[in-house]
């Protein structure tokens, strides 16, 4: 049985979600008896004619206006990233003594220009405004139009910043600040962050506006969401002020479906088998783990909040390379589609026709790819298939023995909490994917652990956009001696009295985050807000004390939106 959405009055009669992957694009569609259609799309070069195409046919019987809600996932600033496709983007940094912004150089024209604040937000030393401009104008001569501007402890005073963004402005498309990417400290962190932002700033833009026009011409006006890598969403209108944070959603798309689709008691492992990679990712006790601090995005290490997954590049399409020793190799390259389906070579999905696991595609063609397979290993056709069909589990497994590894061998967060001490030892696993079933037997035996396949598995990533709710995170911090309370995520600032409390502190950002949700277009702005750091610090000057400093981080973790109620 399907998980139904509630019935309740108010609440979307229907979700459309929907998930780019590099081989194929999901599609569902999700009413009150649960996934009422399901669609799979050939992803092509041209990804907004394969949106176009995906929303088309999940919709053919569907009337539009019962459409309530709209999410998707997107792969275009990771592959812009990886694929190093990035616009020419110039950096003005200043950081002051102690540490070298050199030392943190991105992009073609990187310029670092004095002036500092200190810890505390304080001016030590105020910007030099011929230097700045020489510094712009070095890019501008370069041809370059977007640019991004850091100033070391901006998240204590932006004042920099925007001192920086206003002389600048005339000369650039645009200007992305560091101090809006994160509350938390981390200065080179926050310097890549900025120039992801400032270089994805075009294309992001350009895919949002034509992602509107395709809507628009299927009479899709509901509330729209871009799935983030923390496993939340962001307002696709939102997303255009942080379009690095879109990065990386693929992965966060496997776990939120698999959450949606089984319990995930217990520790519990995700296996999303695509056509290209397979993403691994661990649920403990329904709660996915997290990178707090940022991941890392090719060579960027940025401030960008991500569920902690891993990819590895073996999936039902990559090509098999069986050797003279015997042996047999896969992946990590995918030559094309497999060759029932017209590709160029043998692949885990020809083998999977060939022992009738998959009733598609040209089974003589997929026979002739495990032909050639068998001869080398020398064993039967259905042999040498199952035997690629194995030894695909194994290398899954070993990469995901690689990563438990990672995870135990320093600190374990989960979006609720740091588990101190925990040694995470699964004990059960949800395959989702195209492939799932076919592999299942595979990967039990490969694991040694029980292996569950969901309804709609081979869905789930489109599910599980459909259905995460909006997420968020803000981090205040108030200086009674500055008298100023600042919440960079929300480019918000303002003056305090020197008797500003805690419970203020508190009071304020919960009506920022409730403000950042009912922007989205999202109802449930009385969703829990969770208190994750909340420090008073006195300060001293000489023997006296001069004020408070106040610092707390509140959010909304991922999770569930309450329409999507899973059958048991």
């Amino acid at each position: 049985m399907s998980p139904p959405l509630s019935p309740e009055s108010g609440l979307p009669d229907r979700i459309l979600g929907l998930d780019v992957g590099g081989t194929q694009t999901d599609a569902v569609l999700i009413g009150p008896a649960g996934v009422i259609a399901s669609t799979k799309t050939p992803t092509r070069e041209d990804l907004l004619d394969t949106l176009r195409k995906a929303v088309e046919a999940t919709l053919s019987e569907e009337n539009p206006e019962r459409v309530g809600r709209l999410a998707f996932s997107t792969t275009m600033a990771t592959n812009a990233i990886v694929q190093d496709q990035l616009v020419p983007t110039g950096m003005i940094v200043s950081a002051g003594p102690g540490m070298d912004p050199h030392g943190f150089a991105v992009g073609p024209a990187y310029h670092v220009v004095q002036g500092c604040l200190d810890h505390r937000g304080f001016e030590a030393k105020p910007l030099d405004r011929q230097e700045v401009m020489e510094a712009a104008e070095r890019i501008q001569a370069q041809g370059i139009r977007m640019v991004g501007v850091v100033s070391k402890f901006s998240t204590r005073n932006p004042a920099h910043e925007f001192q920086t963004a206003e002389w600048i402005d005339p000369l650039f498309s645009h200007v992305a600040l560091g101090h809006t990417v994160s509350g938390n400290l981390g200065f080179p962190r926050r310097i890549a962050t900025t120039y992801l932002n400032a270089a994805l700033h075009e294309s992001h833009q350009d895919f949002v506006d034509a992602l509107l026009r395709i809507l628009g011409e299927q009479g899709l006006h509901a509330p729209r969401y871009l799935l983030k890598p923390d496993g939340g969403t962001v307002g696709l209108e939102e997303s255009r002020s942080f379009p690095a944070q879109t990065a990386q959603s693929g992965p966060a798309a496997s776990v939120m479906g698999a959450l949606a689709l089984d319990p995930c008691d217990g520790t519990t492992l995700v296996l999303d088998v695509g056509g290209t990679t397979t993403d691994i990712a661990v649920i403990y006790n329904g709660a996915p783990l997290l990178e707090p601090y940022g991941i890392r995005l090719g060579p960027y290490l940025t401030q960008i909040r991500s569920l902690q997954t891993r990819s590895v590049a073996i999936g039902g399409d990559s090509a098999v390379l069986a050797e003279p020793e015997r042996s047999l190799r896969i992946g990590p390259r995918r030559l094309g589609p497999p060759r029932a389906f017209g590709g160029p070579a043998p692949t885990p999905t020809d083998a999977m026709v060939v022992l009738g696991l998959m009733k598609a595609g040209d089974r003589k063609a997929a026979h002739a790819a495990m032909t050639d397979v068998a001869g080398i290993l020398g064993t039967s056709v259905e042999e040498a298939a199952q035997t690629v069909l194995d030894r695909t589990a194994e290398l899954i497994a070993g990469a995901v023995h690689a990563f438990l590894h990672f995870i135990n061998s320093r600190p374990v967060y989960t979006v609720r909490e740091v588990l101190e001490g925990t040694i995470l030892a699964p004990t059960g696993l949800v395959l989702i994917g195209g492939p799932a079933q076919q592999l299942k037997d595979p990967i039990e035996r490969a694991f040694n652990l029980p292996c569950r396949v969901p309804p709609h598995a081979e869905v789930a990533n489109a599910v599980g956009a459909a259905v995460s709710r909006v997420t968020a995170q803000v981090t205040l911090q108030a200086d009674t001696t500055r008298g100023s309370v600042i919440i960079p995520e929300a480019d918000l600032q303002q003056g305090i009295d020197a008797g500003f409390t805690m419970d203020q502190g508190l009071a304020l950002a919960r009506k920022t985050l409730r403000e950042i949700v009912l922007a989205t277009g999202n109802a449930e702005a009385d969703t829990e807000f969770t208190v994750t750091e909340q420090q008073t610090f006195t300060m001293i000057q000489g023997f006296s004390r001069t004020g408070r400093n106040i610092r707390l981080k509140m959010g909304i973790a991922p999770g569930i939106i309450p329409e999507w109620k899973r059958s048991t």
